[in-house]
C-alpha cells in the first residue's frame, strides 16, 4: 500500500527526529540485523541430516532409532536457529545504572504529544 504525501512527510520527520535524538540507535537500525555463525550452521545442518537418516532407518528396523533421530533433528534445528545472532547485541545489558539514568520524558511520550498537537491544529 502506497503512502500519501503527508504520511511520507511525517515519516521523514520522524526519521530525522530519531537521527537527531539518538544517532547511535539510528545507525544500528541502518545495519543488517542478523549475521550467521557458519560453524554452528554447518554443524546443525549436518546433525539434521544425520537425524533424518536415523529417522528413516529406524522406521524399517528399530523404533527407538527413529526417536533418537527425531531428537537429533530437533536439537539440530535449534542449533541452526541459534546460529543467527543479532548484531546490535540486544540481549546484553547496556546500562547498569537503572531507572535513574532515564530521561524525564520518554521518546514515545514525546511522539504522542507531538501527534496530539498535530491533531489539535
Amino acid at each position: 500500500m502506497a503512502l500519501t504525501d503527508a504520511e511520507r512527510k511525517l515519516l521523514a520527520e520522524l526519521e530525522e527526529t530519531l537521527t537527531a535524538q539518538d544517532p547511535k540507535f539510528a545507525s544500528k537500525l541502518a545495519q543488517p540485523h542478523h549475521r550467521i555463525h557458519p560453524a554452528k550452521a554447518v554443524g546443525g545442518v549436518l546433525g539434521f541430516l544425520v537425524g533424518l537418516v536415523a529417522l528413516i532407518v529406524g522406521m524399517s528396523s528399530y523404533w527407538w532409532i527413529s526417536v533418537v533421530g527425531f531428537v537429533v533433528m530437533l536439537v539440530s534445528a535449534i542449533v541452526v536457529m541459534s546460529a543467527w545472532s543479532t548484531m546490535t547485541g540486544e540481549g546484553k545489558s547496556k546500562s547498569s545504572s537503572g531507572p535513574a539514568a532515564e530521561p524525564k520524558e520518554g521518546f514515545m511520550s514525546r511522539l504522542e504529544k507531538r501527534w496530539q498537537d498535530r491533531q489539535d491544529q
